[in-house]
């Protein structure tokens, strides 16, 4: 054996160093707001002030639509308890989803450092979306779990999914890796706007209008939409796994697929039967009440509006 090819042998495996430049062209903060590129969001109080400010806001938006709602509409008001909770929570995750549509679909459809490095590669505008998922799962499984305590349910498959997604993006958070997946997969929350509609629809009785049924229809298909970005995830394992399984940390790289797989074959395909289900029975199948109980359920108090 040459002595060259025994050098190759012995030496460390090299790896670039990770994409981390901030490149204006590439960087949905620079259409919003060119000064936001100016911000150094690798600082700690940056991040803890992007984390705690999304959690505030999303109980700022819960408390306003909850307010709002006892004003102003007298559907609202005749509602249970637990469907008000339900209706507000409903709404951040449609305002979160708005955010998330947007800036995962940015990352996945602009090409960036995301494509350059798929384990360690991220822009500024990959850091913000990340520390405001954290915040969002902060609020969402506090506000899942404290509904769960009040009114004695369990929401088995929303603590899990929302666990996992928490841990996952906080682990990559503070290790700043996985941007690529992290912020790519956001876009998985272009369901939750249609959800919201379809739930305040529901309640308000209007689940035979012109209105519901289109609502409905883009919903199912953004479940189908959801599968295919699924796929192109596990393509872009395919293409990199060399790399990912080399070289990505093993806590995050057990997380990622653990959740990917729950999401690509379990959540994913049941959220779209049962949405599908409910195309053509419109019920509310978060809460199954029977029609001869003295709560109201779809409908009961459609005239009330």
């Amino acid at each position: 054996m040459s002595s060259a090819a025994e050098t190759e042998l012995l030496a460390p495996s090299y790896r670039p160093a990770p994409a981390v430049d901030v490149i204006p062209s590439e960087e949905l903060l620079n259409y919003i707001n060119p000064g936001l590129l100016n911000i150094d969001f690798s600082e700690s109080v940056i991040k803890v002030t992007c984390i705690v400010g999304t959690f505030i806001t999303c109980c700022a938006v819960f408390l306003l639509f909850h307010i709002l709602g006892n004003l102003f509409f007298r559907v609202y008001r005749q509602l249970p308890s637990k469907h008000k909770a339900f209706m507000c929570l409903a709404v951040v995750r449609g305002c979160y989803g708005l955010f998330g549509t947007l800036f995962g679909g940015y990352c996945l459809l602009a090409f960036s450092n995301l494509d350059r490095d798929v384990v360690f590669g991220r822009t500024a505008t990959s850091t913000l979306a990340m520390y405001v998922t954290v915040g969002f799962f902060v609020f969402e499984l506090s506000a899942v779990i404290l509904s769960d305590i009040i009114f004695g349910s369990f929401s088995k498959m929303l603590i899990i999914h929302h666990g996992l997604a928490l841990i996952s993006y906080a682990i990559a958070v503070q290790g700043q890796e996985n941007h690529p997946f992290g912020c790519k997969a956001l876009i998985l929350e272009m369901s939750t706007p249609f959800s919201c509609i379809c739930y305040v629809l529901l309640k308000a009785g209007m689940e035979k209008s012109r209105l519901w049924k289109i609502n409905q229809i883009v919903l199912v298909h953004t479940f189908h939409l959801r599968s295919v970005v699924e796929c192109h995830l596990w393509y872009v394992t395919y293409k990199h796994w060399e790399y990912i399984s080399h070289d990505m940390p093993a806590a995050t790289f057990y997380l990622l697929y653990a959740t990917l797989t729950l999401v690509t074959f379990i959540m994913t395909p049941y959220w779209g039967y049962k949405k599908t289900q409910q195309l053509f029975n419109p019920v509310d199948w978060n809460f199954q009440e029977s029609r001869t109980s003295n709560t109201y359920i779809n409908g009961d108090v459609k005239k009330m509006i």
